[in-house]
């Protein structure tokens, strides 16, 4: 294994123990919270990195994807978990964000207001981490009542009385160096240097999300400390790339075309296995 994954591993590992530490004193102080399988629905979002409409806004080409989004499955009364990353605090003030996007946070607003909203921080919203900020700014924007904002939980999955195991929800950034333990100097450079540039040529550069070494390595530290649990399921965003068991979701849907090309090699008359082929080839 490389060197530097072999750190990465080290780093993460030593963070997410020390999250997972937390959520569990937390845990103590406050309760259990149980997903029961039979009732309860959840929708978890991550990483909107909502700026305030300019050149350097992630956010907006989404908008109105996840506006419908948001419509949808508060019809349907899933509670709605925000995992970090939700506004661009590096690169923007609270306000500027908050202000250009009311109708999406009217919409998320539903959700709490009806007690079905979960709100994480992450490394580009941690400003989130501060409850008076979270008073002074997020919680009008909600229009709600009182609002914690967390950096992790621990969710008991139960079938009625049985515990099947537990979903850890983190944003996913902790242990990495850029965006933990050098943070200040990180956001200093994106908001101060980055940001101006950014604006003119309109590119977008989210740090691990467009490194592919170290999203990878950041991804592969992830599952490695997952799979160490026991019973526990890791649920994490932070690098924009979905990874399910041990491979991307391209890998998967990549390894599932190749077996049904050859099914259909071998039966190239069946309109079943072209339609799945032609259905797996446009995924």
């Amino acid at each position: 294994m490389p060197k530097d994954m072999t750190r990465a591993r080290r780093t993460v590992s030593a963070a997410l123990d020390a999250a997972y530490k937390r959520a569990q004193e937390q845990e103590l102080a406050e309760g259990e919270m149980l997903l029961d399988i039979h009732s309860t629905k959840f929708v978890i979002f991550s990483d909107h990195h909502k700026g305030n409409r300019d050149g350097a806004d992630d956010f907006m080409i989404c908008e109105r994807a996840y506006n419908a989004a948001l419509a949808y499955y508060d019809r349907l009364k899933y509670t709605l978990v925000v995992l970090g990353d939700v506004e661009e605090l590096w690169e923007e003030w609270p306000e500027s964000v908050l202000k250009a996007y009311p109708h999406t946070l009217e919409l998320e607003g539903k959700f709490h207001q009806d007690g079905r909203y979960l709100r994480f921080w992450g490394n580009h919203d941690d400003a989130w981490s501060h409850p008076d900020l979270v008073e002074q700014w997020l919680i009008p924007a909600l229009k709600g009542g009182p609002l914690k904002v967390r950096e992790s939980l621990i969710l008991h999955v139960r079938d009625t009385e049985e515990e099947l195991g537990r979903l850890f929800l983190v944003h996913g950034h902790q242990g990495t160096l850029d965006s933990d333990r050098i943070a200040p100097i990180s956001k200093f450079f994106v908001r101060y240097i980055w940001r101006p540039i950014q604006r003119i040529i309109r590119f977008s550069f989210n740090t691990p999300a467009k490194d592919f070494e170290l999203r990878n390595a950041h991804d592969s530290a992830m599952y490695s400390w997952s799979q160490a649990q026991k019973k526990v399921v890791l649920i994490a965003g932070h690098t924009h790339r979905p990874v399910f068991k041990s491979e991307s979701q391209e890998e998967i849907v990549r390894k599932s075309l190749k077996e049904a090309e050859g099914k259909l090699a071998k039966r190239p008359a069946s309109p079943r296995l072209r339609q799945q082929t032609a259905e797996l080839a446009a995924e």
